[in-house]
């Protein structure tokens, strides 16, 4: 979604004010623009699928369509919404709504603030993440929302730590992305909401991103990325989750801003007809990012099917009038546009959204600017609150909660440090993530941002959430001094005294404060929002200096993190009174609840790591985000595969903390790992891709189980993620020394066994053939691992030949 990068603005000497909404077409010619030949459409026209009922009936409306009716379901218009379709009256197709975002309804209030998509991601639990899904489709219909911007499956993916909308994201890890991606899409779907896929694909950085503002009503164009990712590395890394997500039904996927190879994704025919609708045989519909669109015939013709914002007010390619004129003069074929009309429509009917759907609200709040400046006020918006907007929220602080605790990651517990000791009289909490904010639930604008120009890298309170359009306003915040504060009074009797100290560079008084307890709790936080990449991977709020502070005084000092992804911790994790240290992500409303029950051990910690802790930023692959102000700024991925814990595996580089880990209150034994060939047919195609295969059978049949035995050995009830990695042959070119491929939590009680199963489908077991242009299983030996994180594993198992 678009988000003005302010710091940008100023440099130009401008302010978002100066954005004009009359602007003139973008410039006439731009080297990233594709040129199809007129008329002729190459890609594949939609057939429904598994959704032929739906197909069918959406068929029978389309017959009766004039050209301006069909053209309307391809063109955004103003509304209540962010995207809105005015639908036809006449025919009983309604308007459609469409809304963002990922970790809720944005603009909105009496909604949820979820757990983002890395939080739940570091839970490593299945049915957490479809319960996070299935809650937020019940707030999207609730408020009628026919399309859901997210989730974000892959776009990005997380190649550099410093993204700066990485937590929108699951995980650089394609195979875990994949799984959470698979899962959130058929939840929020059974909810009756079309999903749409962001950010197709590539999408890396925030850098660059788009090159174009209305800047006094003229298009101004400067440097816009482009991902140039070859052919291997696209399939085996970047579209994996995405192919989950057509499996798993997606009604709509998002073009992103970026160009790929040199063509703006948003009208990138190899992307969006060869490889989504052909490959991936994807029925849905092709919405663009806002103002990604950059022509109207190429986007088209190369595979768009709705433009947003749309009629009026785009700064590019806008439909509406202008595609019936293309149609009228021969440039693009009926066929296309009927195409378009299909595909926005079958997912409408297969979900049932024309049978009893609620009204959207009129209820708008709109900062377009990019979020509220706290210093200086130099935004007058008006907010436009209506009182008889529905409650949508239910018993969702639940599974916020629920998730919160499980996503926690306790990363180091020296001399059982945690969890709190009942005997503690003096507890004393520091820093202002452990405090509420001060400036309140919704102040900071719709993106979330509070941004104070005399304190960089200072956030204003506890931090649940990211800012951009993935974030979602509150509906309150527990914060942790106030959760671990009517805990201590509650469950302790009142014999145990918690102090605190919210300043974060209140020295004097930290000094004091930390000298007087028995045990310290810091709480310290990074920020990330859309925009802005991170400039490095340190702790906001001058977080290091805190912990260090405290550190030299109290003897049990426990830090808490509240992270977008990797931080540095070097200054301070090895210094004999930081005992124990908890990873909480960005964990939504409920976070200081979620917290605080890990904290006094009524929740053994049992998150893992969904991405790698390293020692230094150049610990991670070279030329991660590309900043270099250069006419044509190209990101060329080449380090390919290799991200993440792949590229420490690869380069024999030590992390911090390794991708997978994540330490409890209990212990656990791991038995010997045994495999099974167990062949069954896939049986979860909610919409089947077409893949091409080079093996017996289907890329998604299952061929091996492997199973191993885990028993808690320990006094506390607790859970474990047991994780599966796989090697290829050595002969097998581009591939990492390990790669997920399987994980299960198991919660064990103290005595308890279970067995952990990983199913191997083949397409876990295969690599894509550039030259054939398929999947495919090299040849050689195939070996597994099972272990508790990437770097603590069993004994090499080789997958035993298929008959």
């Amino acid at each position: 979604m678009l988000f003005f990068n302010q710091s940008l603005l100023l440099f130009l000497g401008l302010s978002s004010s100066a954005l004009a909404s009359d602007a003139p077409d973008g410039p006439a010619e731009d080297p990233r623009l594709a040129h199809p030949e007129e008329g002729v459409y190459t890609g594949p026209l939609a057939d429904g699928g598994n959704w032929k009922h739906a197909f069918d009936k959406a068929s029978s409306l389309l017959a009766q369509m004039t050209l301006p009716e069909k053209i309307i379901f391809a063109t955004g218009h103003k509304g209540p919404c962010e995207g809105n379709i005015p639908g036809i009256e006449r025919l009983g197709i309604p308007r459609f709504c469409i809304q963002d975002g990922p970790t809720g309804l944005r603009f909105e209030g009496f909604v949820s603030q979820f757990p983002t998509a890395h939080t739940v991601a570091a839970t490593w639990d299945r049915d957490l993440m479809e319960e996070r899904g299935k809650g937020m489709g019940r707030e999207f219909r609730g408020r009628g929302v026919h399309t859901h911007l997210g989730p974000v499956t892959g776009g990005p993916l997380g190649r550099s730590p410093l993204g700066g909308r990485n937590w929108e994201g699951f995980s650089p890890d394609p195979f875990l992305s994949s799984v959470a991606s698979y899962i959130t899409v058929k939840a929020i779907q059974d909810q009756g909401v079309i999903t749409s896929l962001k950010h197709f694909i590539g999408y890396e950085q925030e850098t660059f991103r788009t090159a174009r503002w209305r800047i006094n009503g003229t298009v101004q164009t400067f440097r816009q990325i482009s991902s140039d990712i070859d052919d291997k590395t696209l399939h085996e890394t970047y579209l994996p989750s995405f192919a989950e997500a057509v499996r798993a039904g997606s009604g709509s996927v998002m073009c992103s801003y970026n160009s790929i190879n040199g063509t703006h994704a948003c009208e990138n025919d190899q992307l969006l007809n060869t490889i989504l609708k052909k490959e991936l045989a994807f029925q849905g519909f092709v919405l663009s990012d806002w103002d990604a669109t950059w022509s109207n015939m190429s986007s088209a013709l190369n595979g768009l099917d709705q433009t947003m914002p749309g009629q009026g007010f785009s700064i590019g390619g806008d439909f509406g009038a202008t595609l019936v004129d293309l149609v009228n003069e021969g440039a693009v074929p009926i066929e296309r546009i009927d195409d378009m009309v299909l595909r926005v429509l079958t997912p409408f009917f297969h979900l049932g959204q024309d049978k009893h759907f609620p009204d959207s609200p009129t209820n708008e709040p709109r900062d377009l600017t990019g979020g509220l400046l706290v210093q200086g006020n130099e935004s007058d918006l008006q907010f436009d609150l209506t009182d008889d907007i529905p409650d949508v929220q239910g018993d969702h602080w639940k599974i916020i909660r629920k998730i919160g605790e499980e996503s926690i990651t306790l990363l180091k517990n020296t001399h059982h440090s945690l969890p709190i000791k009942r005997s503690t009289r003096r507890l004393a909490v520091f820093g202002s993530d452990a405090g509420p904010s001060l400036y309140g639930l919704q102040s900071c604008g719709t993106d979330n941002y509070c941004h104070d120009r005399s304190r960089p890298y200072f956030w204003p309170g506890t931090v649940t959430t990211g800012a951009g359009s993935g974030t979602a306003w509150a509906p309150y915040v527990i914060n942790p001094l106030e959760a671990i504060t009517r805990r201590a009074r509650r469950s302790y009797t009142g014999h145990t005294q918690v102090d605190w100290v919210l300043d974060d560079t209140a020295y004097d008084y930290i000094n004091i404060t930390a000298t007087r307890a028995e045990q310290c709790l810091v709480f310290v936080s990074s920020f990330a929002f859309e925009g802005y990449d991170r400039d490095d991977l340190s702790l906001w709020n001058d977080g290091d200096r805190l912990i260090e502070t405290v550190a030299s005084h109290c003897a049990e000092t426990v830090v808490v993190i509240h992270s977008p992804g990797p931080v540095l911790m070097e200054r301070w994790i090895d210094h004999e009174n930081v005992t124990a240290v908890l990873m909480a992500y960005y964990p939504g409303q409920e976070s200081g609840n979620a917290v605080t029950n890990v904290l006094f051990g009524d929740v053994s910690p049992s998150g893992k790591l969904p991405f790698t802790l390293g020692k230094s930023l150049e610990d991670w692959p070279p030329q991660g985000i590309i900043d270099e102000l250069v006419d044509q700024p190209n990101a060329t991925f080449p380090e390919g595969n290799l991200i993440d814990y792949r590229y420490f595996d690869a380069n024999s580089i030590e992390p911090r903390f390794e991708f997978g880990f994540g330490l409890s209150y209990t212990t656990f034994e791991y038995g010997k790992a045994s495999v099974k060939v167990k062949h069954s047919k896939d049986s979860k195609a909610l919409q089947p891709t077409n893949e091409k295969f080079e093996g017996k059978g289907g890329l998604y049949d299952q061929l091996y189980v492997v199973s191993i035995d885990i028993k808690n050995t320990g006094r506390r009830s607790g859970s474990e993620v047991a994780q599966l990695y796989l090697t290829f042959p050595s002969s097998t070119p581009s591939q990492p020394p390990l790669l997920l491929r399987g994980f299960e939590k198991l919660h064990l009680k103290p005595g308890q066994t279970k067995t952990a199963h990983f199913p191997l489908r083949a397409k876990d077991l295969s690599v894509w053939s550039v030259e054939k242009q398929l999947w495919e299983i090299p040849e050689g030996e195939l070996v597994v691992r099972v272990g508790r994180s990437s770097r603590d594993l069993g004994e090499a198992i080789e997958l035993p030949e298929l008959s």
